[in-house]
């Protein structure tokens, strides 16, 4: 174990989190946290999949297993989340810059909802730093435009990244994710312009790449963050990739979850009576769509699924290259998924249409545009509900697991985690201490997660107790764990109530018991208001989500 023992970690406690701290005299392992963005659970080959990711599957079989991990319903929250160790709404991003975009001008929005990461939380980067660790990223940052916001001024030594939430994933004329976006690419907040033959999966791996074997001469650890942007929409691939999957989904969504579903009984990922039909809401059946629908459809998917294949391919070439250099063993590999698949509403399609060609023969090339949508959406997040943006299981249930094979034994975890525990748990592998409420002269929040380390080395049984309560929430849906039992907000019903499922029996969702127990709903809420007033998240008088924004004060001109 790569940790500091007990007293000497309390002794680095008492210096204060403000101090640079002197590298730990112990070897500290490199660290190694790959995030894919709007990956779906079931979309890994070894979690059901029929898209081939063999790079990752063996990283997991080597590695533990997190079945109950949880993210965000959407990107930048999770990110937030990561860099802090806190709740997104403490953090300064319990609502997304894009929305907060949206508001009517003039909104005065409640701390907490800013739509960056706030300077009240100290970031992973940066404590790593203090513990004697090189820091670099490549990818995609999502926390803040400013350059006050930017990596290279939160810890990261080096940071080629896209500054936005997405952009084209191939060098072409326009590189925007939506109209009136942006797609800015930085090294250290310069601007970097883009090589010809750009993917994006494969540009961010050789920056990664290259700013490990750079540093390699200072002995130090590594903290190297591969922040993917694939399979974020737009929808793009390489040829051979696409190649692969040409035909595979000419049968349709219905017939692909049921394949997937099958994988997962077989790998004993569901319980052996869950249904073997998905429940696909709010979509028409495949055979109700038109031989063009379906052409065009099936066609997406294809993209989809050769995204997915390229990423899990660069993946296996960072891997395989920490290998050559013989770092790998002393690397921890932490992997996840930002949030649940997309299901992108928001893109103007006259705008797609005006600026991108998707002629059925460009599908997945450069100049295209292309979403999954919610069928796919909810074939990629089986065996779980609905898709990103969603407090459902299919907005924040991800794929994840922790390789290191040094000190952490293979295997399948069902203990529930989230995001905010990732923090912790890193800083306690690297020796270095939790900040408190001040760092490097300003007040911050401390991280709230909670060290899974302990855990995943067999030395406790849990990660969190049996009675704590985790909770989430995003534009007014909500939701609340408290070991098995889920209490669900669903602000895009028509109807909106609370709605109860206990994940034990019934990990689709598919069976509201709030009815039949309302002791339990009763106790849960009051769970969720405590946890609404610690994460400074709007609520109303009866205790549903609230807006966090309200109309500004108009001005009153005074009296002569």
């Amino acid at each position: 174990m790569n940790c500091l023992k007990p007293l000497a970690a309390l002794g680095l406690l008492m210096l204060g989190a403000s101090q640079s701290l002197a590298a730990p005299t112990v070897k500290q392992p490199n660290i190694l946290l790959i995030v894919a963005d709007d990956l779906g659970f079931s979309d890994l080959s070894a979690l059901g999949s029929e898209i081939q990711t063999p790079h990752l599957d063996q990283l997991l079989a080597d590695g533990r297993l997190m079945l109950d991990f949880h993210a965000a319903p959407s990107c930048s929250p999770t990110r937030a989340m990561l860099m802090s160790g806190n709740d997104p709404h403490i953090a300064g991003l319990g609502m997304m810059a894009e929305a907060r975009k949206r508001l009517p001008p003039g909104s005065e929005v409640r701390a907490g909802y800013e739509g960056v990461l706030g300077a009240n939380v100290a970031t992973l980067a940066e404590l790593l730093h203090d513990a004697g660790y090189r820091t670099y990223i490549s990818g995609k940052w999502h926390l803040g435009m400013q350059p006050a916001q930017q990596p290279q001024n939160r810890g990261f030594d080096q940071a080629y990244v896209l500054l936005e939430g997405g952009a084209a994933h191939f060098k072409q004329a326009n590189m925007d994710l939506q109209s009136n976006y942006s797609a800015t690419f930085q090294h250290n907040g310069k601007p970097i312009e883009l090589p010809d033959d750009f993917y994006s999966s494969t540009w961010f791996t050789d920056r990664l790449i290259s700013a490990i074997d750079a540093g390699k001469a200072s002995q130090k650890p590594f903290f190297a963050f591969a922040a993917y942007t694939a399979p974020h929409w737009p929808l793009q691939a390489p040829d051979k990739y696409l190649a692969q999957y040409r035909g595979r989904y000419d049968q349709g969504y219905e017939a692909i979850a049921h394949e997937r579903l099958e994988r997962q009984r077989k790998a004993g990922l569901v319980p052996a009576d869950f249904p073997r039909q998905a429940q696909l809401e709010g979509v028409p059946s495949w055979a109700s769509l038109t031989v063009e629908q379906q052409r065009q459809s099936a066609r997406t998917m294809e993209v989809y699924a050769a995204m997915v294949a390229a990423l899990d391919a660069e993946v296996g070439r960072l891997v395989d290259h920490l290998r050559k250099a013989g770092e790998l063993d002393n690397t921890l590999i932490l992997f996840m998924s930002d949030n649940g698949p997309e299901n992108a509403t928001r893109v103007d399609p006259n705008w797609i249409k005006q600026h991108f060609d998707n002629n059925l023969d460009n599908y997945g090339k450069p100049d295209s545009f292309l979403m999954i949508g919610p069928a796919w959406a909810q074939v990629s997040a089986l065996p779980s509900r609905r898709y990103k943006m969603t407090t459902y299981q299919g907005g924040i249930r991800v794929p994840a697991f922790v390789y290191y094979p040094a000190t952490i034994k293979p295997g399948r975890s069902e203990e529930l985690a989230s995001v905010r525990d990732i923090m912790p748990t890193l800083l306690q592998l690297a020796g270095a201490p939790m900040p408190g409420i001040k760092y490097r002269e300003r007040d911050i929040v401390p991280p709230q997660g909670t060290s899974a380390l302990a855990y995943l080395q067999g030395q406790d049984a849990r990660i969190h107790a049996e009675d704590e309560a985790l909770g989430w929430e995003i534009n007014g849906s909500a939701s609340l764990r408290k070991g098995p039992m889920k209490l669900l907000w669903d602000a895009t019903d028509g109807k909106p109530a609370w709605h109860l499922y206990d994940l034990g029996k019934d990990p689709g969702e598919h069976h509201d018991i709030a009815a039949d127990h309302p002791e339990q709903v009763a106790s849960m809420l009051r769970d969720w208001k405590a946890y609404a007033q610690r994460s400074n998240i709007a609520i109303d008088a009866d205790g549903h989500p609230a807006s966090p924004a309200k109309p500004a004060t108009p001005t009153v001109a005074s009296k002569p």
